[in-house]
């Protein structure tokens, strides 16, 4: 039988977060709040403004011509499109694994997210749509829920996505889309339209830089220089192999 890492849900009460029973300090858990609003944005039905904190079951809507940016402390971004709904399950933080996991509930609509990996932790990124887990542990996607709310595509710009569709788990890959259906036949990814990947890229550099991409140029002592990007993803099961990008070039004289 599949078994899916139970989502450790952060209850705030007071200064402490209680993950599994377990009181940890609430600074060990990102805060998420509003970076960007525009236009007509609700929190639990109330007006929604830039710097709000977003706490557990919270509920964001967007109206038309309307959008918002969602920060975690630990440089995450969810881009909430217009006419969209999402609820924040919760963020915690498991202190031994240093592994800290999010849970996005996308009701209607389209998100883009950035879910970033730090240095100094661990992270699993989840949106939920219905009953089906879409999981991440750093990679940045597009996700959108279609109006009878059991057909969803995901676009994979950087990174990989996996999709837990009842017994049949989807690897969307770096550069990849898919159509599911909730219930529906498993569906092979496909390549991302380029059209489709340059207007993603344009929405990740409007967003900010990445953890996931972050160059580092090196000196060979020579007439080359080598650019390496940043790591993906440090977290698997053994073997396990990292992936970094690496671009050499011969210097100008």
């Amino acid at each position: 039988m599949r078994r899916i890492m139970p989502f450790l849900v952060a209850i705030f009460l007071g200064s402490v977060v209680f993950n599994g029973g377990v009181p940890v300090s609430a600074q060990e858990a990102s805060i998420v709040r509003a970076t960007r609003v525009d236009g007509t944005v609700t929190k639990n039905g109330a007006p929604f403004k830039e710097g709000d904190i977003i706490q557990r079951d919270d509920k964001i809507v967007t109206k038309e011509n309307s959008a918002a940016v969602l920060t975690w402390s630990n440089g995450s971004m969810v881009e909430i499109y217009p006419e969209a709904a999402l609820v924040l399950g919760g963020v915690g933080y498991e202190g031994d694994r240093k592994l800290e996991q999010s849970l996005i509930i996308l009701e209607k609509g389209r998100i883009f997210a950035k879910a970033q990996v730090p240095e100094h932790i661990f992270t699993q990124f989840e949106v939920r749509v219905g009953n089906v887990p879409i999981m991440s542990q750093g990679a940045e996607f597009a996700l959108k829920l279609d109006e009878t709310g059991k057909k969803f595509t995901i676009w994979s710009l950087i990174g990989r996505i996996v999709v837990y569709l009842g017994a049949d788990k989807i690897r969307v890959d770096e550069g990849q889309q898919v159509v599911l259906e909730a219930g529906g036949k498993p569906q092979v990814p496909a390549p991302m339209p380029d059209k489709i990947k340059d207007s993603l890229m344009k929405t990740s550099k409007r967003l900010g830089g990445s953890l996931l991409i972050e160059e580092e140029v090196v000196s060979t002592g020579g007439p080359l220089k080598v650019k390496i990007g940043g790591v993906k993803n440090r977290r698997g099961d053994a073997p396990y192999a990292v992936k970094f990008k690496a671009i050499s070039r011969r210097r100008k004289r």
